[in-house]
Protein backbone atom coordinates (compact mmCIF):
# COMPACT_ATOMS: atom_id res chain seq x y z
CA UNK A 1 0.00 0.00 0.00
CA UNK A 2 2.98 2.38 0.64
CA UNK A 3 4.25 1.75 -3.06
CA UNK A 4 0.74 3.12 -4.42
CA UNK A 5 0.81 6.03 -1.71
CA UNK A 6 4.35 7.13 -2.67
CA UNK A 7 3.13 6.68 -6.29
CA UNK A 8 0.10 8.73 -6.07
CA UNK A 9 2.84 11.71 -3.89
CA UNK A 10 4.77 11.19 -7.06
CA UNK A 11 2.08 12.02 -9.13
CA UNK A 12 0.68 15.02 -7.69
CA UNK A 13 4.07 16.60 -7.20
CA UNK A 14 5.09 16.09 -11.42
CA UNK A 15 1.35 17.74 -11.99
CA UNK A 16 1.80 20.69 -9.40
CA UNK A 17 4.74 21.84 -11.37
CA UNK A 18 5.37 25.65 -11.94
CA UNK A 19 3.44 27.25 -15.05
CA UNK A 20 5.32 30.33 -14.62
CA UNK A 21 6.07 30.03 -18.30
CA UNK A 22 2.78 29.22 -19.60
CA UNK A 23 1.36 31.88 -17.72
CA UNK A 24 4.23 34.53 -19.44
CA UNK A 25 3.09 33.35 -23.19
CA UNK A 26 -0.16 34.04 -22.28
CA UNK A 27 -0.24 37.02 -21.31
CA UNK A 28 2.51 38.17 -24.10
CA UNK A 29 -0.20 37.07 -26.25
CA UNK A 30 -2.90 38.71 -25.19
CA UNK A 31 -1.22 42.22 -25.28
CA UNK A 32 0.21 41.79 -29.06
CA UNK A 33 -3.38 40.94 -29.85
CA UNK A 34 -4.94 44.22 -28.39
CA UNK A 35 -5.89 46.33 -31.76
CA UNK A 36 -5.48 49.42 -32.12
CA UNK A 37 -8.88 51.22 -33.41
CA UNK A 38 -8.75 54.41 -34.15
CA UNK A 39 -10.90 56.86 -32.60
CA UNK A 40 -14.67 56.78 -33.61
CA UNK A 41 -15.29 59.44 -36.00
CA UNK A 42 -18.75 61.69 -36.45
CA UNK A 43 -20.50 61.01 -40.03
CA UNK A 44 -20.25 64.18 -41.99
CA UNK A 45 -23.90 65.56 -41.89
CA UNK A 46 -25.98 65.71 -45.00
CA UNK A 47 -27.92 68.64 -46.24
CA UNK A 48 -31.36 67.72 -46.81
CA UNK A 49 -32.70 67.05 -50.46
CA UNK A 50 -35.84 68.95 -51.08
CA UNK A 51 -38.93 68.07 -52.58
CA UNK A 52 -40.75 69.52 -55.26
CA UNK A 53 -44.04 67.48 -56.08
CA UNK A 54 -44.93 66.97 -59.58
CA UNK A 55 -47.60 69.48 -61.60
CA UNK A 56 -50.04 66.54 -61.87
CA UNK A 57 -50.73 65.63 -58.25
CA UNK A 58 -53.84 65.13 -55.75
CA UNK A 59 -56.24 62.96 -56.65
CA UNK A 60 -56.21 62.86 -60.36
CA UNK A 61 -52.39 62.43 -60.58
CA UNK A 62 -52.82 59.07 -62.53
CA UNK A 63 -56.07 59.64 -64.23
CA UNK A 64 -56.40 56.79 -66.62
CA UNK A 65 -58.05 58.98 -69.35
CA UNK A 66 -54.97 61.65 -68.99
CA UNK A 67 -52.73 58.56 -69.32
CA UNK A 68 -54.56 57.58 -72.69
CA UNK A 69 -54.74 60.24 -74.28
CA UNK A 70 -50.76 60.95 -74.18
CA UNK A 71 -50.05 57.22 -75.34
CA UNK A 72 -52.32 57.54 -77.84
CA UNK A 73 -50.23 59.97 -79.60
CA UNK A 74 -49.22 59.86 -83.59
CA UNK A 75 -46.24 57.63 -82.86
CA UNK A 76 -47.88 55.26 -80.95
CA UNK A 77 -47.66 51.70 -82.43
CA UNK A 78 -51.34 50.69 -84.09
CA UNK A 79 -51.98 48.29 -81.53
CA UNK A 80 -54.71 46.18 -84.02
CA UNK A 81 -51.67 45.60 -86.69
CA UNK A 82 -51.15 41.86 -87.42
CA UNK A 83 -48.05 41.22 -85.51
CA UNK A 84 -45.04 39.24 -87.50
CA UNK A 85 -43.15 36.26 -86.86
CA UNK A 86 -39.91 37.96 -86.00
CA UNK A 87 -41.71 39.89 -83.70
CA UNK A 88 -41.46 37.54 -80.90
CA UNK A 89 -37.91 37.15 -80.59
CA UNK A 90 -35.66 40.12 -78.96
CA UNK A 91 -33.04 41.45 -81.24
CA UNK A 92 -30.00 39.94 -79.68
CA UNK A 93 -31.77 36.28 -80.48
CA UNK A 94 -32.16 37.01 -84.03
CA UNK A 95 -28.68 36.57 -86.75
CA UNK A 96 -28.29 37.98 -90.36
CA UNK A 97 -27.26 35.18 -92.57
CA UNK A 98 -27.84 36.55 -96.03
CA UNK A 99 -29.29 38.90 -98.85
CA UNK A 100 -30.38 38.25 -102.05
CA UNK A 101 -31.31 40.86 -104.35
CA UNK A 102 -33.23 39.87 -107.60
CA UNK A 103 -35.34 41.92 -110.44
CA UNK A 104 -34.14 45.72 -108.48
CA UNK A 105 -35.99 43.99 -105.11
CA UNK A 106 -33.46 43.46 -102.07
CA UNK A 107 -34.38 40.56 -99.54
CA UNK A 108 -32.73 39.53 -96.63
CA UNK A 109 -32.51 36.20 -94.24
CA UNK A 110 -32.39 36.54 -90.77
CA UNK A 111 -32.05 33.45 -88.66
CA UNK A 112 -34.22 32.89 -85.39
CA UNK A 113 -34.43 29.87 -83.34
CA UNK A 114 -33.44 27.54 -85.85
CA UNK A 115 -35.07 28.72 -88.70
CA UNK A 116 -34.34 30.94 -91.30
CA UNK A 117 -36.81 34.14 -92.62
CA UNK A 118 -36.90 35.97 -95.34
CA UNK A 119 -37.78 40.02 -94.98
CA UNK A 120 -37.91 43.10 -96.94
CA UNK A 121 -37.77 46.84 -95.80
CA UNK A 122 -40.46 48.11 -94.36
CA UNK A 123 -40.93 44.56 -92.28
CA UNK A 124 -41.95 44.43 -88.47
CA UNK A 125 -38.76 42.82 -86.66
CA UNK A 126 -38.02 42.30 -82.78
CA UNK A 127 -40.00 43.52 -79.47
CA UNK A 128 -39.62 46.69 -79.82
CA UNK A 129 -41.89 47.47 -82.68
CA UNK A 130 -38.50 47.70 -85.17
CA UNK A 131 -39.30 48.43 -88.84
CA UNK A 132 -36.49 47.95 -91.68
CA UNK A 133 -35.76 50.74 -92.94
CA UNK A 134 -32.90 49.26 -95.39
CA UNK A 135 -30.78 45.97 -96.27
CA UNK A 136 -27.38 45.72 -97.23
CA UNK A 137 -24.70 42.76 -97.80
CA UNK A 138 -23.50 44.11 -93.95
CA UNK A 139 -26.34 45.19 -91.78
CA UNK A 140 -30.09 45.70 -91.96
CA UNK A 141 -31.01 48.90 -90.20
CA UNK A 142 -33.83 49.40 -88.42
CA UNK A 143 -35.94 51.95 -86.41
CA UNK A 144 -37.72 50.72 -82.90
CA UNK A 145 -40.19 52.43 -80.74
CA UNK A 146 -39.79 52.52 -77.56
CA UNK A 147 -42.14 54.19 -74.92
CA UNK A 148 -39.96 56.82 -72.19
CA UNK A 149 -40.71 56.56 -69.34
CA UNK A 150 -42.87 59.29 -69.10
CA UNK A 151 -45.47 57.30 -71.51
CA UNK A 152 -44.41 58.82 -74.57
CA UNK A 153 -43.00 57.05 -77.63
CA UNK A 154 -39.71 57.67 -79.21
CA UNK A 155 -37.76 56.41 -82.39
CA UNK A 156 -34.24 54.37 -81.79
CA UNK A 157 -32.01 53.53 -84.95
CA UNK A 158 -30.91 49.77 -84.48
CA UNK A 159 -28.82 47.38 -86.93
CA UNK A 160 -28.28 43.81 -87.29
CA UNK A 161 -25.33 43.36 -88.64
CA UNK A 162 -23.29 39.98 -90.61
CA UNK A 163 -20.09 39.63 -90.37
CA UNK A 164 -17.79 37.28 -93.46
CA UNK A 165 -16.27 35.56 -90.38
CA UNK A 166 -19.83 34.28 -89.35
CA UNK A 167 -21.12 33.50 -92.18
CA UNK A 168 -18.03 31.26 -93.03
CA UNK A 169 -19.13 29.73 -89.60
CA UNK A 170 -22.88 29.20 -90.15
CA UNK A 171 -22.08 27.37 -93.56
CA UNK A 172 -18.65 24.75 -91.64
CA UNK A 173 -20.09 24.54 -88.52
CA UNK A 174 -23.11 23.07 -86.82
CA UNK A 175 -25.84 24.89 -84.88
CA UNK A 176 -24.58 24.74 -81.73
CA UNK A 177 -21.46 26.03 -82.10
CA UNK A 178 -22.44 29.78 -83.99
CA UNK A 179 -21.91 33.11 -82.45
CA UNK A 180 -24.28 35.67 -81.24
CA UNK A 181 -24.76 38.13 -83.97
CA UNK A 182 -23.45 42.05 -82.80
CA UNK A 183 -26.67 44.21 -82.23
CA UNK A 184 -25.67 47.86 -82.41
CA UNK A 185 -28.04 51.05 -81.08
CA UNK A 186 -27.80 54.56 -81.69
CA UNK A 187 -29.80 57.17 -81.32
CA UNK A 188 -32.35 58.04 -84.40
CA UNK A 189 -30.32 61.65 -86.35
CA UNK A 190 -27.44 58.78 -86.60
Amino acid sequence: MNKIFLLSCLLTAACSHSNDDLKQWTEQTRAAAKADTPPFEAAATVAAATYTAPPHSGPNAFDSRRLQNRTQGLDAPNPNRRKEALEAFDLNKLRYVGILESNGKTSGYIEADGHVYTVTAGNYIGRDHGRIRSITAEKILLTELVEGSDGNWIYRSAELTADAAEASEHNAKPQQNQQQPRLQNSPTGE
